[in-house]
C-alpha cells in the first residue's frame, strides 16, 4: 500500500512540474536570391528578412500563459548580422542590434488578449503590411515601406493586443523615448538623435469573411513626435485580392540618410492599388503605387511605382519567386526616397529573383 501512494506521489509531482515547463519553438526563414537595379551592381540579397525566431509559452492556468519572443536576423549571402532599416534604431545611434527583430516577454490570455513589453513589432507595420500583396518586402514593396520613419519594430514598448470580437480587433502601444534634449549654449540641438520623445500607436483590424480593413495612427519615438496614419483594405473573389490604401506620414526628424532641417518638415503620401491571382502553386501579384514628397528643395516631388512578381510553390515551406519593378520619379531627390536601391536618379528599373525556405 505505501508502494502505491509512494508511486502516486511521484507521478502527480513529475505531472505538476511537467505542465509548469516553458514550451519553446524554434521558427524562422531563410531567403536569398539575385538582384540587379539601375544604378547598382548586380548582388546577392534576400527578399523576406532573414531570421531565426525563439517562441515560448507556460501555461499558467485559468486560460493565461507567460510568452516570450525572440528574433535574429541575418545576412545569408556573407553571414553577417542584418544592420535593418530601422528608423528608430538609427537615431538611437544603434543600426544593426543584436535582436533586430522582436525580443519581449509577456503575457496572453484567451478572454482578455496579450501585453507584451520590450521590442516589439510596430503595430502600423503589422496591419498596413497586409495592404502590400508583396508584405512590404523587397525591391516590389509598397510606397509606404520606403516611409523615412520606417520602423519595424520599437524599442522599449508595452504593446497590448485585444482578442477578436466578431471580426473586430484593437492594439495600443506606449514606447518610452531618450528624452535627451541636449542643446548647446545658443539653445540648439547639438545632433539629431537629441529630439527625445515617447511614441504611442493604436490600430483597428476588421475581419469578415473575404473583406478585411485596418486603420493605423502612430508617433515615432526619438523623431521630434513625427507620426503617420494609414487606411486600407482587401477584398478576396475567388482566386483573387484586390487591395487598396492610403498611408502619410509627417516626418519633423528624418532618420535614414536624409535630414530633415528644423523649420522644414516633409510629409510624405502614399497610395498602392494591387490585384494578387492564386490557382495551385502559381501567384501572380501586380501593384501601382503613387507616392508624393512635400517640402522644400530637391525632395519635394512624386513618384509613381510599377511591380510584377510571380511566386512559385514548391511545397507548404519552399518557394521560388521573381520581381520586376519600375519606378518614375518627377526629380533625382524623390528617387533618393523611393528608389529600391537608395541612388539618386529620377528613373529606376529593378529585378529580383529567388528562393524562400520557411522552417
Amino acid at each position: 500500500m505505501k508502494k502505491l501512494l509512494l508511486s502516486a506521489l511521484i507521478v502527480e509531482l513529475f505531472a505538476g512540474s511537467a505542465s509548469a515547463q516553458s514550451n519553446m519553438t524554434i521558427t524562422g526563414q531563410i531567403d536569398n536570391g539575385i538582384r540587379k537595379e539601375t544604378g547598382s551592381d548586380t548582388r546577392m540579397w534576400r527578399n523576406h528578412d532573414n531570421l531565426i525566431r525563439f517562441k515560448g509559452t507556460e501555461e499558467l492556468g485559468n486560460s493565461t500563459k507567460a510568452v516570450f519572443n525572440l528574433e535574429h536576423r541575418l545576412n545569408p549571402n556573407d553571414g553577417t548580422r542584418c544592420s535593418g532599416n530601422n528608423a528608430v534604431d538609427t537615431l538611437h545611434g544603434t543600426p544593426g542590434v543584436d535582436w533586430q527583430g522582436a525580443a519581449n516577454v509577456g503575457l496572453k490570455g484567451n478572454d482578455w488578449g496579450s501585453v507584451l513589453f520590450g521590442r516589439t513589432t510596430s503595430i502600423t507595420i503589422s496591419n498596413y503590411s497586409r495592404i502590400d500583396p508583396f508584405g512590404y518586402d523587397g525591391i516590389a514593396a509598397s510606397g509606404g515601406a520606403f516611409d523615412i520613419t520606417y520602423s519595424g519594430q520599437i524599442a522599449n514598448s508595452v504593446r497590448y493586443d485585444s482578442p477578436q470580437w466578431h471580426g473586430l480587433s484593437f492594439s495600443g502601444s506606449y514606447s518610452l523615448g531618450k528624452e535627451s534634449h541636449k542643446r548647446n549654449a545658443d539653445g540648439n540641438a547639438i545632433n539629431y538623435h537629441a529630439y527625445g520623445n515617447d511614441g504611442f500607436a493604436a490600430g483597428l483590424v476588421y475581419e469578415n469573411g473575404a473583406f478585411l480593413f485596418v486603420a493605423d495612427y502612430e508617433r515615432l519615438p526619438d523623431s521630434d513626435k513625427s507620426w503617420s496614419w494609414d487606411a486600407g483594405a482587401t477584398y478576396t473573389a475567388g482566386p483573387f485580392t484586390f487591395y487598396a490604401g492610403y498611408h502619410a506620414v509627417t516626418v519633423k526628424r528624418a532618420a535614414v540618410q536624409i535630414l530633415i532641417d528644423d523649420d522644414n518638415a516633409l510629409k510624405q503620401k502614399n497610395a498602392i492599388a494591387a490585384v494578387k491571382h492564386t490557382t495551385g502553386p502559381h501567384t501572380i501579384r501586380a501593384s501601382y503605387n503613387w507616392g508624393r514628397a512635400e517640402t522644400e528643395g530637391e525632395f519635394d516631388g512624386h513618384s509613381n511605382r510599377y511591380a510584377l512578381g510571380y511566386l512559385y510553390s514548391l511545397s507548404k515551406r519552399t518557394s521560388l519567386y521573381a520581381h520586376a519593378v519600375y519606378t518614375d520619379n518627377s526629380n533625382d531627390g524623390v528617387g533618393r526616397i523611393y528608389n529600391s536601391n537608395g541612388t539618386i536618379q529620377d528613373s529606376m528599373t529593378g529585378v529580383q529573383f529567388g528562393i524562400t525556405h520557411k522552417f
